[in-house]
């Protein structure tokens, strides 16, 4: 359940109170800083982030955090102006985004290059292994991958961020 294309829920494995929210072209672009981010010290991840050349990245804090299974769909996004520079907004190009927990960022940030989310994309519906494969890989199910609807809050491109009380711990 942590990739989803068809509007179905996404559930995230984290660890951290800190997401980092990131485009998939981005993602793959921007490897080698995102691997570096991941490493540093976590004062240090906001100033990383807002450094970073290219789409926006978003951090967001989940409130009152514990760590566990997180649940969110696209209704637990909501569009931003893009001229907002708070640290939670980000801005989408390819329709879909990456939730990130940092605990992982190293890790994801090696493992998510085009050519693993080419495969997911190019999965049959209902045929996880892609997805499996990179958790394996990753060591985590501490990301999500989530495709826009046109129909819901997460709609597509644009500049979004997650509402404050998502996403909603589950477990």
């Amino acid at each position: 359940m942590n990739s989803s294309f068809d509007g179905r829920p996404v559930r995230i494995d984290l660890k951290s109170h800190r997401l980092l929210i990131i485009d998939p072209l981005a993602l793959d672009g921007l490897r080698d800083q995102l691997a570096a981010i991941g490493a540093a010290e976590a004062h240090e991840h906001v100033a990383l982030v807002k450094a970073l050349a290219g789409l926006r990245v978003g951090l967001h804090e989940v409130e009152h955090f514990q760590p566990g299974t997180y649940e969110l769909d696209l209704d637990s996004f909501e569009q931003a102006d893009l001229g907002d520079a708070t640290p939670e907004v980000f801005e989408v190009d390819s329709g879909a985004v990456v939730i990130i927990d940092l605990t992982i960022l190293e890790a994801v940030a090696r493992a998510f290059t085009w050519e693993r989310y080419d495969a997911l994309l190019q999965s049959p519906p209902g045929d996880d292994s892609a997805v499996d494969a990179l958790i394996h890989e990753v060591g985590s199910g501490g990301f999500a991958i989530v495709s826009a609807d046109a129909a819901k809050p997460f709609s597509g491109d644009g500049a979004f961020r997650l509402k404050h009380d998502h996403p909603v711990r589950v477990a």
